[in-house]
């Protein structure tokens, strides 16, 4: 595989239940349930104030979201102009 090109894997694939992944830089999260949509953007504004540094997590599109830790959340937050 190319260098840069993100390596994935599925953790768990229930349908219903949504899917992880794993990437290069960060976990992503697809999941359907409009509770778990709701339970993920609550942790989404509690972690990803000024106050913390990481964990960082995004969404985007809606039901998509992507965990980004260590040198992956800097670079993610100060593209999005968060420092």
């Amino acid at each position: 595989m190319p260098h840069g090109m993100a390596r994935a894997r599925d953790l768990r694939t229930p349908a219903k239940r949504g899917t992880i992944r794993i990437e290069e830089e960060c976990l992503r999260l697809e999941v359907a349930a409009p509770r778990e949509i709701d339970l993920l953007r609550s942790w989404q504004r509690r972690v990803n104030g000024p106050s913390y540094a990481q964990p960082y997590l995004v969404e985007g599109p809606p039901g998509s979201f992507r965990l980004y830790v260590g040198d992956a959340a800097e670079r993610v937050r100060t593209r999005r102009g968060m420092i």
